[in-house]
């Protein structure tokens, strides 16, 4: 391929948004940038994030209040206007074709700079008489002399699968026989998805057709308007509305060969609508500073880690963090952003995943209890109080001291001691036994049969349960880790549960008494809060909970 100007052609040559060298692609690849883990910055050098919005639609509308272009090539190549005052269009994809996806069990992943560390995984399964492939994915780049690299390898077994379900079955032994609970599914585009984007706009007569992809964007820099997206799949908050997005449009075939809308927008622009869906906009001040830092850190650390089989970097929903936005913009979360511009967790020479959760019910959950990759230093269980100290005496809580610690918290724990999230610091729930097993059945693949007991096989350092046997008539099946377990157990709030048989309403059971809401691990954001209300800054609330993590400014 020749060399040419713009490290991406897809977002090059955007006023303000800086060039450096890069490749050049025919335009039947015109698509290939879309999967790309390299960056394109600002002049100040913030980088520009590519957003998921929309996936598996047939037709989309949008709009703006003034004019729209419309860029085939990506900006900077040629363009077509229209419209003079409001502009509104439909979208619809033609002749679309799905990706072609190879699914590999992912055994675990690993900073890249972590050589040892790789070598000693690799060895360790290679002698259990697995053969072993390596991917990497992300990016190393710098900011004022600092390098900020959050590649990382995954090691996966040198076997691929060409459906989802195979891969998930292989996994699923795989995590019985070694007892690893964080197992998890990497997805390697063989062939991308294919399309014809046809755009429709109301007082133009013409259909215009753009193949792979196109760039929509206002001219005078207006807000675009999507229309009736949909979010929260999956939960019970589910549904649609419309949302308006600042920076461009990029409408282009998803893995399905569906219609997919990708948002290419600034970092710090970016956060200004994500903060706010985040976390309670009137919480402190000291709050806010700190969801704003631990969110640009999580999104750094994630961008081309994530959707290696999508055409963008990060979603706009819960599986990565939720964006929604001008519409939610706030000021008080604007300001937030402001203040913390560029800042982020560093641990040692490496960027720190400050990942968080909505209320840890007393204590923090460690990393490689929840996720692959994820056993860092500085993600490890803390307690949420004053006091300090952890209410388990072993390596691991047992039954009798979760139950102990359920129903009798710690005196001033932070997450019990505000307003804010209180109905999830502590719960109870009836959930019955054919809501498991069409839960159980939904996350193995595999019927239980009638649910005759459930058994927990292990326990985080927060008490969450990460491994749970449920045993049904059908046979026994081992859920893991501590997601797909609140799945199959009817959406709990969180895996922090004891539980005992019961029935309720003519219905058999299991009554859940549980704390937390969601996994648990970095930043408690309504302890968060709790802290910022007895007086702790932002950088106080951080060190609390990432201890041994440095804030940096890079840009």
């Amino acid at each position: 391929m020749r060399r040419a100007i713009g490290i991406l052609w897809l977002l090059a040559s955007v006023p303000g948004w800086a060039q450096e060298e890069g490749e050049d692609f025919s335009r039947r690849d015109r698509t290939a940038l879309l999967y790309q883990t390299k960056f394109l910055f600002t002049e100040d050098q913030v980088p520009i994030v590519t957003v998921g919005l929309v996936e598996g639609e047939r037709e989309v509308s949008f709009d703006s209040e003034g004019p729209l272009e419309f860029w085939p090539e990506g900006y900077g190549g040629p363009s077509i206007r229209l419209g003079i005052g409001r502009t509104s269009c439909k979208a619809r994809i033609e002749q679309g074709h799905g990706a072609r996806i190879r699914y590999w069990v992912a055994l675990n992943r690993l900073p890249a700079r972590d050589l040892a560390g790789i070598r000693r995984e690799r060895a360790a399964w290679e002698g259990q008489g697995l053969k072993v492939r390596a991917f990497q994915r992300g990016s190393i780049f710098g900011f004022y002399g600092r390098v900020l690299d959050n590649r990382t390898v995954t090691l996966v077994e040198d076997d691929p699968r060409e459906t989802m379900a195979g891969a998930m079955e292989r996994r699923d032994a795989l995590a019985a026989r070694s007892g690893i609970a964080t197992l998890e599914v990497f997805e390697e585009v063989v062939d991308r998805p294919t399309g014809v984007i046809e755009v429709q706009c109301v007082g133009q007569s013409a259909r215009m057709s753009f193949p792979g992809m196109v760039m929509v964007g206002s001219p005078e820099g207006r807000p675009l308007t999507l229309r009736s997206v949909e979010y929260g799949k999956g939960f019970a908050w589910h549904g649609r509305e419309d949302r308006s997005y600042r920076g461009r449009l990029v409408l282009t075939p998803d893995r399905e060969g569906r219609l997919a809308v990708v948002n290419a927008v600034d970092a710090e622009t970016l956060l200004k609508g994500l903060v706010p869906s985040e976390i309670y906009v009137d919480a402190p001040a000291a709050a806010l500073e700190a969801q704003a830092i631990v969110a640009r850190g999580e999104l750094f650390a994630k961008l081309g880690n994530r959707h290696t089989a999508d055409p963008f970097m990060v979603c706009a929903d819960v599986h990565c963090q939720v964006y929604k936005g001008v519409g939610r913009e706030d000021p008080r979360t604007s300001r937030a952003v402001d203040a913390t511009r560029g800042r982020m967790l560093f641990h040692g020479d490496g960027l720190a995943d400050s990942v968080y959760g909505a209320s840890c019910g007393g204590h923090s959950e460690s990393g490689e209890a929840v996720w692959q990759g994820s056993g860092h230093d500085y993600l490890v269980g803390v307690p949420d109080h004053p006091g300090g100290t952890r209410f388990y005496q072993g390596e691991r809580p047992t039954e009798e001291e979760v139950a102990r610690f359920l129903a009798n918290p710690p005196v001033g724990t932070y997450c019990g001691a505000t307003r804010y999230g209180r109905e999830s610091f502590r719960w109870n729930r009836f959930v019955s036994v054919a809501e498991i097993r069409q839960g159980v059945t939904r996350e193995t693949g595999q019927d239980p049969g009638e649910v005759r007991d459930l058994r927990v096989l292990d326990r985080g350092a927060s008490g969450r349960v990460t491994r749970l046997e449920v045993i049904g008539s059908a046979g026994t099946r081992v859920l893991s880790p501590e997601l797909r377990i609140r799945k199959a157990l009817g959406g709990l709030r969180s895996s922090l549960v004891v539980f005992e048989r019961a029935r309720e309403g003519g219905q058999e059971g299991f009554r859940f008494t549980g704390g937390g809401f969601g996994h648990g691990v970095g930043m408690c954001q309504v302890g968060a809060i709790g802290r910022a209300q007895a007086g702790q800054d932002a950088a106080t609330i951080l060190k609390a909970y990432y201890p041994g993590t440095e804030l940096i400014q890079i840009y």
